[in-house]
């Protein structure tokens, strides 16, 4: 939960940052964000499903195969990067520019012109976090993410306003802190790593050979999260082009009302993230009854996080926007769309959970259902809300509620079922 606050509040800093710089340059970094987090769903994805399979090992109290998921992970993943490095180089600026304005395009290429090199900073992070996420120790994590967010805050306010002299970059100085940020906290990560005793405990970075059927076999399962965690995000992003149709003012007031949601969601992001390794464990241990008594106890838990902030969201909705904008006309747009937000927040705490607890279980291929299905219900609604409608920003924002609702009546349904007792991992 703390390391996702950390990296959360870095896209919080930037996008506030942005709207002290202008209309375009916020839009412009919302957009250029969101198909960076889309692209590194893949490798998050598959970090998962590593994650669940050392997870059940550490279960199983098998220490020796733990390095070897780790090693071939590890291999596997850098090979991911380098092909999506070259799709954020080469592919995605085809893909943009015919769908936004010649200003907010020049700015989300600004911007990605440094952040495509994050990408390979990102899948390191996310086979770290999956290595210590699965055996339950995350102290370096937060350091990290605290230093991350440190190095962020320094680089991004001198790069974007030219302060202590360095140049005024305005929105690529924002991609340029990012990719400091990032190559400063897996440096701590890497370095910690290497000198500490889990590399002798359980044979970390030991590459005699490249062992594809551990890749494989993690394959298996991260193969439909990956799936799920592209389509999630892709879809998000088809909103965010919608949405634009509005004009630059509602891009903008629906980038600060992103923001709002994954900076107060982190509780809930790091909780369910967390439910993904506590499930697993649990079956690896033959303990299948207590699995809805974990549940009970996660959810409760995430529920009393997302209770304070919706409460504080309904009150003074204004004193959060005003983090990322001083323009009047936008603080006016997202008072709406934030406080239906602070609703999701609830929503999210008990549907986000339910569904990583179906992801632990290791039946992978059902939670891809259950999330196509969700998708597909969310999308025929956004259609119909913006293009045959032409809704408000506002009631556009609705469409939150429809995925979250309909997500965990799909899990809840799925769990109670009893049918993941038969997967194997």
């Amino acid at each position: 939960m703390i390391s996702s606050l950390f990296n959360n509040l870095i896209s919080l800093i930037g996008v506030a940052f942005m709207g002290r710089v202008g209309e375009t340059e916020l839009a412009a970094s919302g957009v250029a964000a969101l198909i960076y987090i889309t692209l590194t769903m893949i490798p998050y994805g598959l970090s998962v499903g590593f994650q669940i399979i050392i997870a059940r090992r550490a279960g199983e109290n098998n220490p020796e195969s733990i390095g070897r998921i780790f090693n071939a992970n590890l291999i596997f993943l850098m090979g991911v990067a380098v092909l999506l490095y070259a799709f954020l180089e080469y592919v995605t600026p085809a893909i943009l520019k015919p769908r936004f304005s010649p200003e907010v395009f020049a700015a989300v290429m600004d911007y990605l012109q440094y952040r495509n090199f994050e990408i390979f900073f990102a899948v390191f992070a996310f086979t770290i976090l999956g290595f210590y996420t699965s055996i339950g120790n995350n102290a370096i994590i937060t350091w990290s993410a605290i230093l991350m967010l440190i190095v962020n805050v320094f680089f991004n306010y001198n790069l974007v306003f030219g302060e202590m002299g360095f140049p005024e970059m305005g929105i690529a100085g924002a991609g340029l802190a990012s990719l400091i940020s990032s190559t400063a906290a897996c440096g701590l990560n890497f370095f910690y790593l290497l000198f500490s005793k889990y590399r002798h405990q359980f044979g970390l970075f030991k590459f005699h050979k490249f062992e594809w059927d551990l890749v494989k076999s993690g394959l298996v399962i991260s193969g439909p999260v990956v799936l799920q965690h592209l389509l999630s995000t892709g879809t998000w992003v088809i909103f965010f082009m919608m949405v634009s149709k509005m004009g630059p003012a509602s891009l903008a007031a629906s980038n600060v009302a992103k923001e709002v949601y994954m900076v107060l969601g982190v509780t809930t992001w790091g909780i369910a993230n967390a439910t993904n390794s506590l499930v697993s464990n649990l079956l690896g241990q033959n303990r299948h009854s207590e699995i809805f008594v974990l549940l009970k106890r996660v959810i409760v838990v995430a529920l009393g996080f997302s209770l304070i902030f919706f409460a504080f969201i309904m009150i003074w909705p204004q004193v959060f926007i005003r983090i990322f904008t001083n323009d009047e006309a936008i603080v006016a747009l997202s008072i709406d769309p934030v406080r239906i937000v602070g609703i999701c927040l609830m929503m999210m705490a008990v549907s986000s959970v339910l569904f990583r607890a179906v992801t632990g279980t290791g039946a992978t291929r059902y939670s891809l259902l259950l999330e196509l299905i969700t998708l597909v219900v969310y999308m025929v609604y956004v259609v119909i809300i913006i293009e045959v409608l032409d809704a408000s920003l506002a009631v556009a924002w609705t469409s939150e509620f429809v995925y979250w609702l309909v997500l965990a009546w799909l899990c809840w349904k799925y769990l109670k079922s009893g049918k993941w007792k038969k997967y194997k991992v």
